[in-house]
């Protein structure tokens, strides 16, 4: 084994748990973005305001996406896994919310965001 590999595999280690910061921070401020849009639902702003919510995160998910399939998430299979599936339904409601626009189907896409936001900081802690 070279010297430089532990130095490698650190540096991996930090690049994974920035980018799983920078996620959370990113899907907190989607959520937060969605939840302006709900609280605000009968302004006439509103049809601009949720395609350009529903747009940011529709970005953030499929940036999920993206990085499983191109391997860059080293995580445990299962917690890739449960991403995947996490990111699909998600696009599911995100969907729902454009065909047919109602406060609670955006609540449903703010709890998930919300969610998945706090478990990469936890996940972050962790690790």
């Amino acid at each position: 084994m070279s010297p430089e590999k532990p130095i490698q595999q650190a540096s991996r280690r930090i690049n994974h748990t920035d980018a799983m910061m920078g996620a959370a921070v990113q899907l907190d401020a989607i959520a937060a973005q969605l939840m302006a849009v709900q609280r605000h639902w009968n302004d006439p702003s509103r049809e601009i305001d949720l395609a350009a919510a529903l747009e940011a995160s529709r970005c953030a998910w499929h940036a999920i996406q993206a990085a499983l399939a191109e391997g860059v998430l080293t995580l445990p299979p299962d917690v890739q896994h449960n991403l995947l599936i996490l990111s699909v339904y998600a696009d599911s409601k995100i969907c729902a919310c454009e065909s047919i626009p109602s406060a609670d189907t955006l609540g449903s896409l703010i709890s998930l965001t919300r969610t998945l936001a706090g478990s990469l900081k936890e996940w972050r802690v962790a690790a």
